[in-house]
């Protein structure tokens, strides 16, 4: 199958944004709303069918959410399905994040995101050592079942097998794909602007940080300093416009400082959102993941502060 990054991704473009339901309604249904704030992850094959998808999901939206999410969900993970088998590959990390209403961003928080598969990069931070007491996790692995007609693909899912060891880091995958099912899109400094926000980034971070000793990730003096960079950045791009995608588009983005696109969550004073990011992967990149977590592979996963039943 023919590779469909570069078509859609061009050398000279940082994002694009892809249509995968052109009938998407551009409100969503009404009964759909955020009941508090959780997400969901899942780190394993693509998920082929309705019936692949874990229990912990359903468990989740019934938590967590008013209204049902699947029709919503469904054509997104039937473009990602396609996506990724014309890339040759057929495992990523998934998460659905929910977020009620929030003044948290009314100030953007303009970032790339870190190269996945890099040493320290987002997914290869150390564990924390114990997880905090106000959650609840609860996790599974995907059932078998035959493919629906609602989900789409030509990559056959691969039987689980035992861990291979810990896999030699190749950085493969320079790209993520998101999309929106409910609230307002993720902010994209517009195109033409994406290498003058990113050397301006570069130069705001080099200005406002100052060398500390830092043996802790809730480092305060690393907070501060992301603070001050986000209010000068806030400051700086402003005059550099946004760009959302539409209801029924994906945003296709590189990650990476150097070639990153520019982006910030977007403000969330009118209501909730529910969001989906998509981390794609080969499996023992993934698999290798998961492990040092302490956990098995294929899984899924999620937390919600204040919920006080699991299940699995």
């Amino acid at each position: 199958m023919k590779s469909k990054l570069k078509d859609k991704l061009p050398a000279s473009s940082s994002f694009e944004f892809l249509t995968y339901d052109p009938s998407a309604p551009l409100q969503p249904p009404p009964d759909l709303s955020v009941k508090k704030d959780a997400f969901w992850s899942y780190c394993g094959p693509l998920l082929t069918s309705e019936g692949d998808l874990p229990p912990s999901l359903h468990d989740w939206a019934e938590a967590v959410l008013r209204g049902s999410l699947l029709p919503l969900l469904l054509p997104f993970l039937a473009f990602v399905n396609e996506f990724l088998a014309a890339e040759g590959l057929d495992h990523y990390w998934l998460t659905i994040r929910a977020t009620k209403a929030t003044s948290e961003f009314d100030q953007p928080r303009w970032h790339t995101d870190d190269l996945f598969f890099s040493r320290g990069g987002s997914g290869l931070r150390e564990p924390p050592s114990s997880s905090p007491s106000s959650t609840t996790t609860v996790s599974s692995t995907p059932s078998q079942s035959a493919l629906s007609k609602k989900i789409k693909t030509k990559t056959k899912k691969p039987q689980a097998s035992t861990l291979e060891p810990s896999p030699q880091l190749d950085l493969q995958t320079t790209y993520k794909l998101c999309t929106t099912l409910l609230g307002p899109s993720t902010l994209f400094i517009p195109s033409p602007s994406q290498a003058l926000a990113r050397r301006t980034s570069h130069t705001t971070k080099r200005t406002l940080t100052t060398p500390h000793p830092c043996t802790s990730l809730r480092c305060l003096a690393c907070a501060s300093t992301s603070e001050s960079v986000r209010a000068s950045l806030a400051r700086s791009l402003a005059k550099l416009g946004q760009a959302q995608a539409r209801a029924g588009q994906a945003a296709l983005f590189r990650i990476g400082s150097e070639e990153g696109a520019v982006h910030s969550e977007p403000a969330l004073g009118g209501g909730d959102r529910v969001f989906v990011n998509v981390v794609p992967g080969k499996r023992a990149e993934l698999a290798g993941l998961v492990r040092r977590w302490g956990m098995s592979f294929p899984r899924s996963w999620w937390i919600a502060p204040g919920v006080g039943r699991e299940g699995r």
